[in-house]
């Protein structure tokens, strides 16, 4: 008799279970007044249910789907969520959920969940005579999407499809779920770090037909609020939660949750709660900030059909990098894309006007103008001779070639120059040791104007002039230089301006800073110079201040590549690739000559052994990890350019 009244017992908790799996009206609740229930108004998440369900307010991982889908953009990291729950200890009876979550920069958040439960029972008559075996199962599948807007708010929603089987009878239908989350910024303080939920589900409400019976799904609106404290510079925090819920149709009306969690350096964490009628508790554990275990003990709520206080599971699995580790990798790679393309143009226009001295110097040649002819191939030779993948060594022969060539010519104008002033017997006048001088001073002056330092070859002139005032070659000479020191200025000033109207201010600012480094630049012409660059500048966003930097950097211009970096840093201080940019102009703007100490010499020797092995990167982490400890030595900073330029070619 008693095993007979054990199995009738357990035959009616899963046939109450059954009811309420299939929705039906029969089962009522409250006092006496009827309305559809579900089993999965229940929710879903170890660590959602032990905090009461009170979670609507703040995204814990994919379970979001279920309490709130618009919490899933808040999500960091992408995570897969698995749970687990039984209904009855002595039955076929289980309740579990597996969720997934998914973000995507600048788009959004998507969620997928599967939502299962099933009872396995022995149906029996009133004697207790097997009447064969019977189950029923209730599935929900998820597809959801969220997205932050503005202002701390995102919203979400999820597309829901149901399905119920029960005794070989099986229906399907569909819904969707709406809901918002709103993080407002507050500012330090007791406002801090607050958040709001509200969750509108079955928007569109499922209607399942079975076995005769068909009724829409209640709606269910939630809402709630949430709250970190955090507790100084340690990684500790608790979080409070508090929520209402108020389902359609139903006798018991709104229902308020609470919860409490405290997480200790996000390895453990302690939870308690109120489902709106019954405590709750639980816990959890990180491992290795990837596998999180969580678990919740009590009831599911007051009115469980006498399901008692169980225990449940969840797993959580986090993948990959955080959203601020993404976005902090796309914009390093926009500025290595800003690197790459200013070394491009900056090799493009170094070619260009390779190319166009080249032409004009043959053009000059040709017009036995030899004197311009060795200016513009003099330049072409300078230009041909840096760091630019986009010259070959034929170039810089070429160049070499039509320089030596010019100077040939000069020197026999020079000689010819020469002997018509002895056919004048003006070198009677000189003396031996005049002529010598001023022929030195001939001849100095040349060579600073190969180097393309005018200023200097008109000094070295002008001193000729002070033992020949007469000597007609030597104010040839400084005519034709300051004529081109003219020229070249106004021709770049054009070119400036050009860049200006055309909107090429960072064009415009190269040409100034070449204006500026002109040796015999006036005090008045320096500064309009410089107040035509500090108007510009002020037109200029970070990205084109990097971009500025760089190329004055690959100019070796650092003490300006350092200006501009400090600009742009003014406007992105957090910037880590800027930073690195300033560091790197600012040690080589004031970079000095010196020994090196005593305390580093072994590891900046192994370094050079190594560069002398071409093992570019073994000599440059050596390099850059003594660097700090003598910070502006030229010696070292050398070798670490040498080593970047090596692993440069390699990579090539």
């Amino acid at each position: 008799m008693k095993n007979m009244q054990s199995r009738n017992s357990q035959l009616s908790a899963m046939m109450l279970i059954a009811g309420l799996l299939c929705g039906s009206g029969v089962w009522a609740q409250g006092e006496g007044k009827g309305g559809t229930q579900e089993l999965f108004r229940f929710g879903v998440g170890a660590r959602a249910q032990a905090l009461g369900s009170a979670v609507v307010a703040m995204p814990l991982d994919a379970s979001t789907i279920y309490w709130n889908p618009a919490g899933l953009d808040y999500l960091e990291r992408r995570n897969l969520v698995m749970y687990y729950s039984p209904l009855l200890a002595d039955a076929d009876a289980k309740y579990h959920f597996i969720g997934a979550a998914y973000p995507i920069l600048d788009v959004g958040t998507v969620g997928v969940g599967w939502l299962h439960s099933d009872v396995g029972f022995v149906r029996r008559d009133g004697i207790g005579d097997d009447l064969g075996e019977s189950s029923d199962a209730h599935d929900e599948w998820f597809l959801a999407f969220a997205r932050q807007i503005s202002y701390g708010v995102a919203i979400g929603g999820s597309i829901k499809i149901k399905r119920e089987q029960f005794n070989g009878f099986s229906s399907r239908a569909f819904g969707a779920d709406l809901s918002v989350l709103y993080r407002p910024d507050f500012g330090d303080g007791i406002l801090q770090n607050v958040s709001f939920g509200f969750s509108f589900l079955n928007a569109v409400r499922p209607s399942l037909k079975l076995v005769g019976y068909s009724e829409p799904r209640p709606r269910i609106i939630r809402g709630g609020f949430a709250k970190s404290l955090l507790f100084g510079s340690r990684p500790d925090r608790a979080n409070l939660f508090l929520a209402f819920e108020e389902p359609e149709g139903q006798s018991e009306g709104m229902r308020y949750n609470f919860g409490a969690e405290y997480v200790y350096q996000n390895l453990a964490m302690l939870r308690v709660g109120y489902n709106g009628a019954q405590p709750t508790f639980g816990g959890g554990v990180m491992y290795q900030n990837m596998f999180q275990i969580d678990y919740a003990y009590g009831q599911f709520e007051k009115n469980d059909f006498g399901l008692g206080a169980i225990h449940r599971v969840s797993i959580t699995v986090h993948l990959g990098k955080t959203k601020t580790q993404m976005r902090e990798e796309e914009r390093e790679r926009g500025l290595r894309k800003i690197e790459e393309e200013t070394r491009t143009k900056e090799a493009m226009n170094r070619r260009n006007e390779f190319d166009e001295k080249m032409t004009l110097g043959k053009n000059y040649f040709q017009q036995n103008e030899y004197f311009s002819a060795f200016i513009n191939f003099s330049q072409a030779r300078d230009i041909a001779s840096g760091s630019y993948a986009t010259f070959t060594p034929q170039d810089k022969e070429e160049a070499n070639i039509w320089v030596e060539r010019t100077k040939t010519k000069m020197d026999e104008e020079a000689q010819a120059d020469r002997q018509k002033v002895a056919e004048a017997e003006r070198e009677k006048t000189l003396a031996a040791a005049d002529r010598t001088f001023v022929e030195n001073q001939r001849q100095k002056g040349l060579q600073y104007l190969q180097a393309s330092k005018y200023n200097e070859a008109i000094t070295e002139w002008k001193r000729g002039l002070e033992r020949d005032p007469t000597n007609g070659e030597l104010k040839n000479l400084i005519a034709k230089t300051e004529g081109q020191i003219s020229n070249r200025r106004s021709e770049l000033v054009r070119k400036a301006q050009g860049f200006v109207n055309a909107g090429q201010i960072v064009d415009a600012v190269n040409i100034y800073n070449q204006l500026m480094n002109q040796p015999d630049i006036s005090p008045a012409e320096l500064k309009s110079y410089q107040d035509k660059v500090s108007q510009l500048q002020k037109q200029l966003d970070v990205e084109q201040l990097y971009r500025q930097g760089y190329t004055e950097y690959l100019n070796k211009n650092y003490c300006a590549a350092k200006g501009f970096f400090t600009q742009a840093l003014q406007k992105d201080g957090g910037n880590a690739k800027l930073r690195q940019a300033y560091n790197d102009a600012d040690v080589r703007c004031n970079a000095r000559p010196g020994p090196i100490p005593d305390g580093i010499r072994p590891r900046y020797l192994e370094a050079i052994g190594l560069l002398n092995n071409e093992d570019y990167a073994a000599a440059l982490k050596i390099l850059e990890e003594i660097q700090p400890q003598d910070r502006y030595n030229q010696r070292i900073l050398s070798a670490i350019d040498q080593a970047r330029e090596g692993l440069k070619k390699n990579q090539k």
